[in-house]
């Protein structure tokens, strides 16, 4: 594709989700989106670059994977809003638990240990990696992690065991479960929606018509919906929001569990649409994809400078290529929101986990 790519942020201030100020308020929903306890990790807004073809601007790039904070991506903005709430509720101690396809897990450990916090992070076996691998994969952090080799349920177990113990030692823990399937993290990704809108309203650029990002466990498409319907509850234009799963399982009722939760827990009786159709479904195995995929991924870097891997971001761009090809051009852009890299792909890859054996 002949492309050119250029980048533009909107005027830092001391509140990037000030959008209030301009044309839709958001009304008491968007208030309490803003107000909810954080710390301050990252740097904000990240910029948004515009890549033009054929003479128009027809596709945006949300840079979180310049957020600024450890390995980059949307989960600075979830580990922001987690660590905000389990600071607020007086939480002294922190379990965690991951698979070993995680950026989330390096992160959360920078960020807690920034933050005096105590922390226990279980590493659980999938997909299923040789101790090797698993060591080249963890490396730098193998001392600051527990890897669990027993099955799922002897893991939950172990996990269970480790909270009742913090309990009974007076630490009052709280427990993070896998992809910060969390109504703080959904919270912090509504944020990150918001911030977006305000970059473009205050550049006078168009609001993209579709919003296409990664889904694994629905805790960044759940804030992207309910950031989504705020804006249109308030007058703004509709904006779709396309999760491309990335893990096997029930992403929209993973999705709707977690929305319904979040609108409880902001104490609002809004309800926000979780439909199929904000989902490109997936049955394969996790961390497993076909051989267009590392090909694409590789062109994106050639031609746009940014990094995807195959595991997450790959999909996701392939995703948006099916959906420009199968629907006709719109005078609002496409927005890719760009959620980091993970460099141990190629361990993964190589080990047979992430091997091309299934197409995506």
């Amino acid at each position: 594709m002949q492309s050119a790519a250029t980048v533009f942020e909107a005027p830092r201030s001391e509140n990037s989700l000030s959008w209030a100020r301009h044309s839709w308020r958001g009304g008491e929903l968007a208030e309490r989106l803003r107000n909810a306890p954080r710390v301050n990790l990252g740097s904000w807004p990240t910029p948004i670059q515009r890549v033009t073809r054929r003479g128009r601007c027809d596709l945006l790039v949300k840079r979180d994977d310049l957020s600024g904070f450890g390995r980059g991506g949307a989960k600075t903005r979830k580990l922001s809003h987690l660590l905000g709430h389990v600071r607020t509720n007086a939480h002294g101690e922190l379990l965690a638990v991951a698979g070993n396809v995680t950026n989330l897990a390096f992160d959360l450990l920078q960020a807690s240990g920034a933050f005096g916090l105590r922390t226990r992070l279980f590493i659980v076996n999938d997909p299923p990696a040789t101790p090797g691998e698993r060591a080249r994969i963890f490396a730098g952090v193998l001392g600051s992690i527990e890897l669990l080799t027993c099955g799922r349920a002897e893991a939950a177990a172990v996990v269970l065991r480790a909270y009742a113990a913090a309990w009974h030692a007076g630490r009052k823990p709280f427990l993070a479960l896998p992809g910060a399937f969390h109504p703080a993290c959904v919270i912090g990704n509504a944020c990150g929606f918001l911030e977006m809108v305000e970059q473009l309203e205050s550049q006078g650029a168009p609001l993209p018509r579709t919003v296409f990002v990664t889904a694994a466990t629905g805790t960044t498409v759940a804030g992207f919906l309910l950031a989504a319907d705020v804006l249109r509850a308030a007058g703004g234009p509709p904006i779709r929001v396309i999760g491309v799963q990335v893990h096997p399982g029930r992403i929209r009722l993973q999705t709707l569990a977690l929305t319904r939760w979040t609108e409880r827990f902001l104490g609002t009786n809004h309800r926000t649409p979780v439909h199929p159709t904000s989902f490109v479904p997936s049955r394969e195995r996790f961390a497993h994809f076909g051989p267009g995929v590392p090909r694409l991924c590789l062109q994106v870097e050639q031609e746009l400078g940014l990094r995807l891997d195959p595991i997450f971001g790959g999909k996701t761009w392939q995703a948006m290529q099916a959906d420009v090809a199968a629907n006709a051009p719109d005078d609002r852009p496409l927005l890719y929101w760009h959620c980091g890299y993970t460099p141990e792909w190629k361990t993964l890859c190589a080990s047979g986990a992430g091997r091309g054996e299934v197409t995506s």
